[in-house]
């Protein structure tokens, strides 16, 4: 089995040419061997939190393949704090939180609201991170990890590209995991293996601004065990967003 931890439905207005329709993003999760996928709505990311956040649960309703994140805005404190209510009723399986695309720091009060939330009833937080963004770059995020410990802090794209300091800052906090979309440099991916081992990282592609196949054969080439390999494909994505339940 294979679980994307980080993919999208809708379209983002700085990608006009991406086709983010759900029943485009399952065609090509399932060209390449993809099960699942944990979503997010552009539109929640990029417009309303609200609308997106029903337009994720619709595509989840129609395929059993994507299993939907709810999308806030901490500073909209009290709609954020109303959509956490009863986000597992609804059939969420876990939070995001963008603090670049809403402008907020992960560190700033409003964010603190939904953090202390989301540790108090046990919801596994994915955040964008990005080493050159200070509201979420590994200072920030250890900043959370520290004042957090018992929360679940899934960090999208192991803060980006080359950056160290991640896995500096994941081997520091053991509630810190590294999703691993848009990470191709090379010898990278390898060495974080080395340094965390396998339960701490998990596959994602950020489908559809990026391909699957391409995050997929970068996990496939380093030669991991069968175990190790399983932990980073879906056994961390089941085992974090309490999947283990649903017949998947």
């Amino acid at each position: 089995m294979i679980i994307d931890s980080h993919a999208h439905v809708g379209m983002f207005n700085s990608w006009p040419l991406v086709q983010g329709a759900p029943d485009d993003l399952v065609a090509m999760l399932r060209a390449e061997g993809v099960d699942y996928a944990l979503i997010s709505s552009a539109q929640a990311l990029c417009y309303d939190c609200h609308a997106g956040n029903a337009e994720a649960l619709e595509a989840a309703t129609r395929h059993k393949e994507l299993l939907p994140l709810l999308c806030v805005n901490p500073r909209r404190r009290q709609e954020a704090m109303d959509e956490l209510g009863d986000m597992r009723e609804r059939g969420f399986v876990g939070v995001k939180l963008h603090p670049t695309s809403h402008e907020y720091s992960l560190v700033s009060d409003d964010a603190e609201a939904v953090l202390d939330h989301c540790e108090r009833t046990e919801v596994t937080v994915l955040t964008h991170s990005a080493e050159d963004d200070p509201r979420c770059n590994p200072a920030a995020i250890a900043a959370v990890a520290e004042r957090h410990p018992s929360l679940k802090l899934v960090v999208g794209h192991a803060c980006l590209f080359s950056s160290r300091e991640a896995v500096a800052m994941a081997e520091r906090y053991p509630n810190v995991y590294l999703e691993l979309s848009v990470n191709y440099e090379a010898a990278k991916l390898e060495d974080t293996v080395e340094r965390l081992g396998s339960r701490r990282l998990l596959f994602g592609s950020d489908a559809p601004l990026h391909h699957p196949s391409v995050m997929l054969q970068r996990i496939r080439v380093i030669g991991l065990g069968t175990d190790d390999a399983e932990n980073i494909l879906c056994g961390n994505a089941r085992r974090l967003y309490g999947l283990g339940h649903r017949a998947l």
